[in-house]
């Protein structure tokens, strides 16, 4: 007979706090005397760094600083490698096993699941991804397109959610020395033991054409980010105190005051947005934890989202995290978005640059060389941190599908490689929203550059932070790889609008 063992899955979750499948898990093991174990899996698609996983540096980078910090605190952890169903597959031939384990909203996971289910291990699998309910209908009983009304529906149960407090593992038995020396495919815990699974190549994929970053831009420096859940927490709590959450809704926005930022640390607490997108996106901290963290803080339920009593920053905050919860819905019910507009209309129906053309712009607006200022600073913001400020992320996005004609599906993927805070669904709502194919369907959205940079670099901070002088005069109004307003009317016809929006 096989021993019996629980095991906590931990995937995106990387915390203690608000974690329910850690918490049932560990409630299950000391309420049935049952051993229990947490595990990480070091999957294929993570390690192997090639161009059809698109598994990217930085998250690569990130594991291997924030598995061992997670790892200490338990007794024993496992950091295993393979693939997720075929390893459990493996290790149910030695244990009686039952899993624990937070759910997500992509359909591997759930093939995953089932796989795991049809091999006759119990597995669990805990309501996490979505704070929101995931049946959340409108009137007529569709899912939700258009944020607005979504937001209203949902923004009561979404400020009522309770987090759980943090997993109380002090009782629990872990599995014993021998049965965690017999767990297969071990990886040793520690930065450089993980990194020798990882590969350091800079490759992805897409629209039949394979890049190496390695060849376009340097690996960028992620050292000084927060990669525990004590460290994100207090950059939060930092963001509370400091007042930068009440004056959020006027400066959140604003690239002259990313760049004070970034001039002195890159990832530090000074800034006008609260950096939580990696805490989010890796599981550090919960939507939820945020919300009443600033509930806490301001005494404030926040149950109405037209309160004029409460702060603004706050409020706006909040529809920030809800747009999050937006987008993940809508992965959840479609799928198919990964690869497929939103928007019917567009589906196959948009004259994309192609070829070497379309190489050839897509790689001047990754190196930074598109002659759009802002647009090339923010790119080399990303290419050298791993990360970019959200305004930024819009611009770029309007104008490689807009200006410079290359398809939106080009873009997620180069953001999927360089993101150290990616998060799927907020990454393929925000493309699909930049090139105009996604939800909340209106007439396309053309920035122009030189107008985004008047609004919200108005000094040129942002530019000159991120650029060279060189660069910057190469940047000059006449002298972009595609000129606006050229690009405007080819825009227009390429989304079949002629001269009219």
């Amino acid at each position: 007979m096989k021993p019996p063992l629980i095991i906590y899955w931990s995937r995106r979750d990387l915390r203690m706090a608000d974690n329910p499948a850690l918490a049932a898990a560990s409630a299950a093991s000391y309420q049935e005397g049952v051993p229990f174990l947490p595990l990480f899996i070091l999957e294929d698609y993570m390690t192997a760094g090639k161009v059809e996983h698109q598994f990217g540096y930085p998250s690569r980078w990130f594991l291997s600083e924030a598995l061992p910090t997670f790892a200490l605190n338990f007794k024993e952890f496992a950091l295993v490698k393979g693939k997720a169903a075929a390893y459990f597959i493996k290790l149910g031939k030695q244990f009686d096993l039952t899993i624990f384990v937070n759910d997500d909203v992509y359909v591997d996971f759930y093939t995953q699941v089932e796989k795991i289910k049809t091999a006759g291990i119990k597995i669990q699998v805990c309501e996490d991804a979505l704070s929101i309910a995931k049946d959340t209908r409108s009137g007529s009983g569709s899912i939700y397109s258009i944020f607005t009304p979504f937001k209203k529906m949902v923004w009561a149960s979404f400020t009522a959610k309770r987090r759980l407090p943090r997993a109380d593992i002090s009782a629990v038995t872990y599995l014993d020395k021998k049965g965690v020396l017999a767990i297969p495919n071990q990886v040793g815990i520690t930065t450089a033991e993980i990194w020798k699974e990882f590969s350091t190549s800079r490759k992805f994929t897409v629209g039949g054409h394979d890049f190496d970053l390695d060849t376009l831009t340097k690996p960028p420096k992620l050292a000084g980010w927060y990669v525990c859940e004590k460290d994100a927490l207090a950059r939060f709590e930092y963001f509370l105190e400091s007042d930068e959450l009440e004056h959020y809704k006027q400066n959140r926005d604003s690239l002259e005051l990313d760049a004070k930022t970034s001039e002195s640390d890159g990832h530090g607490y000074s800034s006008q947005t609260s950096k939580m997108s990696l805490a989010l996106a890796w599981g550090l901290v919960s939507a939820r934890t945020l919300v009443q963290m600033m509930q806490e803080h301001y005494k404030e339920t926040f149950d109405n989202p037209f309160s004029s009593r409460v702060s603004e920053g706050a409020l706006t905050y909040i529809s920030e995290l809800i747009w999050r919860e937006f987008y993940r819905y809508q992965l959840l019910h479609r799928p198919e978005l990964m690869t497929t507009e939103f928007q019917a209309r567009f589906r196959g129906t948009i004259d994309w640059v192609k070829d070497e053309e379309a190489v050839r712009r897509f790689v001047a607006w990754i190196k930074g060389e598109t002659g759009y200022a802002v647009v090339d600073a923010a790119m080399k913001q990303l290419a050298e941190t791993g990360w970019m400020h959200n305004r930024s992320r819009m611009i770029v996005a309007s104008i490689l599908t807009k200006n410079l004609g290359v398809d939106w599906r080009w873009g997620q993927e180069y953001f999927r490689a360089a993101l150290i805070d990616l998060d799927e669904a907020s990454n393929n709502g925000g493309w699909q929203w930049g090139a105009s194919v996604g939800t909340d369907p209106k007439p396309i959205r053309i920035f122009n550059p030189e107008l985004q940079a008047k609004n919200y670099d108005t000094s040129g901070a942002y530019q000159k932070r991120w650029l060279t002088s060189d660069e910057l005069s190469l940047s000059a109004p006449s002298m972009p790889i595609v000129e606006h307003k050229a690009a405007r009317e080819e825009a227009l016809k390429r989304y079949g609008l002629g001269k009219e929006e």
